[in-house]
């Protein structure tokens, strides 16, 4: 069984998706898209077994913007761990932020997205 999968044709983004991925469950499936603007994105697809009593299917999409995300390809590997951390920690305020809905009797959805602007690179 493998842990996670990714379905990421360019290696900038599987180092995202890897970067990330021990804050999901295993299993779950990193997977790169394409936007209108030629920016890829990142869908993280996983089973939540948090979110209530049955497990449920969830996606949370990282979406670039445009120039961050060029600045990031043209940055070299061993410069990209601020964008590495900037991702993650949105990763984790996002996972919070569904934890606290939970426990505040609100309802969960099943696909979020986080847009990354300036921040990220």
């Amino acid at each position: 069984m493998e842990l996670y999968r990714f379905e990421c044709p360019s290696a900038d983004v599987e180092a995202l998706a890897q970067a990330a991925s021990d804050l999901f469950p295993e299993q779950t499936v990193f997977v790169e898209r394409m936007g209108e603007n030629g920016t890829p994105s990142l869908d993280v697809q996983w089973v939540a077994m948090r979110f209530g009593t049955a497990a449920r299917r969830m996606t949370l999409s990282v979406r670039f913007a445009a120039p961050a995300f060029a600045r990031y390809r043209a940055s070299p590997p061993r410069a990209r761990a601020r964008s590495f951390a900037v991702l993650r920690a949105y990763i984790e305020a996002e996972l919070g932020s569904l934890e606290e809905q939970y426990a505040a009797g609100q309802a969960v959805p099943r696909e979020v997205t986080i847009e990354l602007g300036d921040e990220f690179a």
